[in-house]
């Protein structure tokens, strides 16, 4: 089925257009995406293929999320489907982000860390192997030819060319996505819990997607307020993988007692960096918010609501 990804269709989106038509667009240009990172991926000789095939299904997700309204039903089924695929692409990607990560700080490991820092580089690579397994085993499967037949009937039937232009329509998909991002930000201080500093990573991400795929509407603007976002939530996302290497440093324990002190120690510094990079949230948020603010003079005035309409009625 990989010989579907060249005949998906037009992927572009363009300013005339209506935002069902773009939307339809966008999730073509995902689903050609994931299908035709599927071989290089099984091949697993380049981690980039894997990456960007994770990075695709989370695209597709977000897309469906964002214009939902605007697209078939059908496309809630590929939400799911890519929701499958990365479950099984991330165990192998993390256990890929947090080896590199690893093998770059081997250089600061004092001696009496030492063993114990490489006995979790090899309990993490064996996990990854494992996972690896699994994932040519799904890649392989009936459930995988179902979502590339899925995929193709999704392009086949075509998104509806009906709604309101991608200018209206999608500047309030932006607005609204901006502002969940910013509620966020401003409720976050360095004692709240990883899980609050990952929920504002997500909504990060889903605004800076909606900014790129509606950039060849809103230009440059858009483009560079999702620049901006994605150091954010790349300054999040470095926190979120301490978050995740504290966790497999713990489960490491029960499988490396002999290492347990160097162990505790990586899990102490990965605390302490985690602190830090909390203390930063706010100095990454300036950018993003004076990116905004040139973006929002490039986006169409929202219309009026009826005063008598609750928030969220239209």
């Amino acid at each position: 089925m990989d010989g579907l990804a060249p005949i998906l269709g037009p992927a572009w989106v363009e300013a005339g257009q209506t935002i069902a038509q773009a939307a339809g667009a966008v999730v073509r240009g995902q689903l050609s995406a994931i299908l035709a990172r599927r071989v290089g991926t099984l091949a697993g000789e380049d981690p980039e293929e894997l990456h960007q095939m994770r990075v695709a299904c989370r695209r597709l997700r977000t897309a469906v999320g964002l214009f939902r309204q605007w697209l078939p039903e059908e496309a809630e089924r590929l939400r799911e489907e890519a929701g499958w695929l990365g479950s099984v692409l991330g165990p192998v990607r993390d256990a890929d982000v947090q080896l590199e990560s690893l093998k770059g700080l081997h250089p600061t490991w004092p001696e009496d860390v030492l063993p114990g820092a490489e006995a979790f580089l090899g309990w993490i690579a064996s996990g990854r192997e494992e996972a690896f397994g699994r994932l040519r085993s799904e890649l392989t499967s009936d459930r995988w030819r179902r979502f590339a037949e899925l995929a193709l009937a999704f392009v086949r039937q075509g998104a509806p060319a009906e709604g309101p232009p991608v200018e209206e329509a999608g500047a309030a998909v932006i607005r609204k996505r901006y502002r969940r991002v910013r509620r966020l930000v401003k409720g976050l201080d360095p004692d709240q819990p990883d899980e609050s500093f990952h929920a504002t990573r997500i909504a990060a991400k889903k605004a800076r997607y909606a900014m790129e795929f509606l950039a060849p509407v809103f230009g440059p603007e858009s483009r560079a307020c999702a620049k901006r976002l994605a150091d954010l939530q790349d300054h999040l996302g470095l926190l979120q993988d301490r978050a995740v290497a504290r966790g497999w440093l713990k489960a490491a324990q029960n499988d490396l007692p002999e290492h347990a002190f160097a162990l505790g120690i990586l899990s102490g510094w990965f605390q302490a960096e985690a602190r830090a990079l909390k203390q930063g949230v706010r100095h990454r948020w300036k950018p993003v918010r004076e990116a905004w603010r040139r973006l929002e003079r490039k986006l169409p005035e929202p219309e009026q609501r009826p005063p008598d309409l609750p928030e969220g009625s239209v």
